[in-house]
């Protein structure tokens, strides 16, 4: 064993100190940069979650405030859309109140007028009152009376025609032959509406029914047992239903007369009488058939058929004005009697008990007048359903 002297052992104590001070030394540097290092990573890893987690928050935040707004805006265009229907039904119910008012208006008006019509006592008062009461369904109206192929101005109103023009048209009557429109309207006995064009309603009709730019002229019959006595012809905003409603009732009245039609009243003064309706148009009576023939009835039995076309002509017209726009689709269709069954089988009902029980020699007018003036003679509008005949 060697044993260092005194002053050696301290020396090497000494150094062996000082290893170990630079070794404690370093290891708390290292110790500390390690702590630093840890605290920076920590941190740095701390605001990288509090950055995702913000970022994650804000994209929540815009994703509810974009749905949130997208909710607010389908909210907005479903009251959008529910005020616009609203306001869309309360256009419509207006609509329909007011057709429904116009409507009830002008069925007082010709009911007021058809019973004019009924009081009079002359031919001429009658053409006149039509002429008169058709202001409110067109701005220009002509009576023309029809007699041996020609037609002759009787009145007129609103039309472009003067003293001289009258004289003229008057002593120049209208040859049916160079008007195709108003012979068409005579011979069918069914409403036309035509071109106001020389050749469709001769020169003076197209002159004075086409003013204001006018391009179409309606012309309805006036029909005194299955023949044209009379015309009116129409132009400018027309109506045309209502119109012919009064024709067909001023044929009917004119049935009623004996003597011969007086001219109606002119706006307009003039000097010549007008041309009466053939006497020869009256003796033409309805048959049932070739056994039944008119001269075979009694006074009783001709009043009945009378009445009772009359009755069929006034019923139907009544349906053809208030249900219009049924008849319209039912034509379109094919199915008038499916579009109209309610109206019509109570039509067929009251013409049965008040006519067809009443008489073994009644014809069903009514089928007739339903074919002439709903089916325009065309009995396969009517449709598979139609009943046909009263028996």
């Amino acid at each position: 064993m060697v044993t260092l002297p005194y002053h050696e052992d301290r020396m090497h104590d000494g150094r062996e100190g000082g290893w170990r001070q630079t070794l404690d030394r370093h290891h708390i540097a290292l110790l500390d940069e390690l702590t630093t290092e840890l605290d920076a990573e920590i941190g740095s890893a701390v605001l990288a979650e509090r950055e995702r987690a913000e970022s994650e928050a804000a994209r929540a935040m815009l994703a509810e405030r974009e749905r949130a707004e997208s909710e607010a805006a389908q909210a907005i265009q479903a009251e959008r859309e529910r005020a616009e229907a609203e306001a869309a039904r309360a256009v419509l119910a207006e609509r329909v109140r007011a057709s429904d008012e116009s409507r009830r208006k002008l069925s007082e008006s010709l009911n007021q007028t058809l019973r004019r019509i009924r009081q009079t006592s002359a031919e001429h008062e009658t053409l006149q009152l039509v002429l008169e009461e058709s202001a409110a369904c067109a701005q220009r109206a002509v009576v023309l009376l029809i007699e041996n192929g020609q037609a002759r101005i009787a009145a007129w109103r609103g039309a472009a025609l003067h003293g001289e023009d009258h004289a003229q048209g008057h002593e120049s009557p209208i040859d049916l032959s160079e008007a195709a429109a108003i012979a068409s309207c005579v011979e069918s006995r069914d409403p036309v509406v035509a071109l106001a064009a020389p050749a469709e309603v001769s020169p003076i009709l197209s002159a004075a029914l086409s003013g204001a730019g006018a391009e179409k002229v309606y012309l309805f019959p006036v029909t005194v047992r299955q023949t044209t006595v009379a015309l009116i012809a129409a132009s400018g905003d027309v109506n045309p239903t209502p119109i012919e409603l009064l024709c067909e009732a001023a044929g009917m009245r004119l049935e009623s007369f004996g003597a011969p039609p007086a001219a109606p009243a002119p706006k307009k003064p003039v000097s010549e009488p007008l041309v009466h309706i053939a006497a020869s148009a009256r003796n033409e009576r309805p048959v049932k058939d070739e056994a039944t023939a008119w001269s075979k009835l009694t006074p009783a039995e001709q009043a009945l058929h009378l009445r009772a076309q009359r009755t069929a002509k006034v019923r139907i017209a009544q349906i053809r004005i208030s249900e219009s726009e049924a008849l319209r689709k039912g034509t379109q269709a094919g199915e008038i009697y499916r579009a109209l069954r309610g109206s019509i089988d109570a039509a067929r009902e009251e013409f049965r008990q008040a006519y067809i029980a009443k008489s073994p020699t009644m014809v069903d007018y009514l089928h007739l007048e339903i074919t002439r003036s709903l089916a325009h003679e065309d009995s396969r509008l009517l449709g598979r359903d139609y009943p046909g005949p009263l028996a």
